[in-house]
């Protein structure tokens, strides 16, 4: 480590007079991509970086002022509540696709029954699956009806369903391919190429219709550029290859801050990292299927010291949270029951009582971004005798075995700022290919009276018992939110997402 320290630091010495300017001139923007991806489609590749990119290409009927707590209207003109299953929705008459196809009810009834079709392979199918029919009443008039009474329908069509083309979706035999090849929208850049080789790269769409309080393009180009190994954006950013860095290390951010022609931006977001861990012992090791061993795990992480000096932007920044949810942007996060504190000689005790007393070896998977914080955690449990192989893979090969039932303990970065409702937290991380990790049968009848309760207070309520089921039986541990830590230009700002707290997305980069 001191020897990586040294490198980058005589590097970023060495190349400090000589990095290259930001291409404002070019009115293009090059951001680092930590994980490269070939298809645009929030049904099928759901996923921080590109979602960072699928917000300005594509647009929902509706969106959600979180800072002033009200709905802005987007594609649809306005819409009326018809019961407690049904939503009418009056759509605008003067869109275009980025191919110049007039959008109207045509693409809202085809892109709604294809991502609720089990045939088409969605990441998380139960963010879709609630809409029982959708018809068309006129060329600018749907209705939608859910299967069951649904508190967050509008939510969930605001944040999950982004309207593609129909006519475009017609082309393909099989409609999964519209993400890869054609990934056409309504929003505010357009596709100009996206390559496994030289990246994603979208444009603005000038005169677009939309209202610019809330939906903007501050530079005409943004590049994605798909630069995996953390040393080669380092290199490129100092040697003017790229202008961003998405996500850097804390150890990056100090060296590189050193630079006089870069900056370091902490962005506080609604991203958290947790551990889950295999209560059901359908992996191949039982060792969770015991609460003690589950709470000794909890109580053996030094999460004061991880946060401090492994999270990017350090406890200035980060949400100490205290279940996996945000205080500051999720309504109904406020759980009673807290994390144990750290207590490195309890956990050992904890463990022995077990049958354990020699500790506890097991695999702990993580997605490969998190890597620094897992092994940080790792060196973290071993004060208590547990012992955990870290083992970082890809996104690809994380999904497959999560819903193979292989995963004994894992970490990824979940946003919540994405959908920030408790159902959507809890649903994501404890349904569906998690289910079978934990198969606890309260937590779901609660899910369920919650998703259908239309009283806030009530909602709360509901949510607040599930918080503190899962705390309780120690199920998944809330580690720690994690910032948005950015190294980029002098020549860079960042701004605000006007419609999200705890978001960002490629418009709200621009130059100063």
């Amino acid at each position: 480590m001191r020897v990586a320290k040294f490198a980058l630091g005589a590097l970023v010495v060495a190349l400090s007079a000589s990095n290259a300017y930001a291409q404002k001139s070019k009115d293009t923007l090059r951001l680092a991509l930590n994980d490269p991806f070939v298809t645009l489609s929030n049904y099928h590749y759901n996923v921080d970086e590109a979602s960072n990119f699928n917000r300005t290409l594509y647009q929902s009927l509706l969106a959600f002022d979180e800072y002033k707590k009200q709905w802005v209207s987007v594609l649809a003109k306005s819409w009326t509540r018809i019961g407690d299953r049904t939503l009418e929705f009056d759509l605008r008459d003067d869109v275009k696709f980025h191919n110049g196809n007039p959008f109207d009810a045509d693409d809202v009834v085809e892109t709604i029954k294809f991502v609720g079709n089990p045939a088409s392979k969605i990441t998380f199918p139960q963010r879709y699956n609630w809409i029982e029919k959708v018809e068309k009443l006129g060329p600018y008039t749907v209705r939608i009806t859910s299967r069951e009474p649904l508190s967050v329908d509008l939510q969930l069509l605001a944040y999950r369903f982004q309207m593609w083309d129909a006519e475009t979706m017609r082309t393909h035999q099989d409609v999964q391919d519209y993400g890869r090849l054609t990934p056409v929208g309504t929003g505010t850049m357009k596709l100009n190429f996206i390559d496994k080789n030289k990246g994603v790269m979208l444009e603005r769409v000038e005169n677009h219709y939309a209202d610019k309080t809330y939906f903007r393009a501050p530079i005409k180009y943004v590049h994605g550029v798909p630069l995996p190994d953390r040393q080669t954006q380092i290199a490129q950013i100092l040697t003017g290859g790229i202008d961003m860095i998405r996500n850097a290390s804390p150890d990056d951010a100090k060296e590189l801050g050193k630079n006089p022609n870069l900056d370091v931006s902490n962005v506080r977001a609604a991203n958290i990292v947790y551990i889950g861990f295999d209560a059901k012992g359908v992996s191949n090791t039982k060792v969770f299927t015991d609460p003690r061993v589950r709470k000794a795990a909890w109580m053996a992480i030094d999460r004061d010291a991880i946060v401090e000096y492994i999270v990017p932007g350090g406890p200035s920044v980060v949400e100490k949270v205290t279940a996996i949810c945000f205080q500051t942007t999720t309504p109904a996060c406020n759980p009673t029951v807290l994390p144990p504190k750290y207590d490195p000689e309890g956990a050992k005790k904890l463990l022995a009582e077990a049958g354990y007393p020699n500790g506890i070896d097991f695999e702990y998977t993580v997605f490969a971004p998190q890597k620094p914080i897992a092994e940080a955690v790792a060196g973290s449990w071993l004060r208590a005798g547990i012992r955990a192989t870290v083992r970082p893979v890809p996104l690809t090969v994380y999904r497959k075995d999560q819903g193979d039932g292989k995963f004994q303990a894992w970490s990824i970065l979940f946003p919540t700022g994405s959908h920030p409702d408790a159902s959507n937290n809890i649903s994501t991380l404890m349904q569906g290919a998690f289910e079978q990790y934990y198969g606890d049968q309260d937590i779901y009848k609660l899910l369920d009276a919650g998703i259908k309760e239309f009283d806030d207070q009530k909602r709360a309520s509901i949510y607040q018992q599930v918080y503190d089921h899962i705390n309780s039986r120690f199920y998944m541990y809330p580690l720690s939110s994690v910032p948005y830590a950015y190294v980029h230009t002098h020549d860079v700002k960042l701004m605000n997402n006007p419609l999200m707290a705890g978001e960002t997305a490629i418009t709200d980069y621009a130059w100063k």
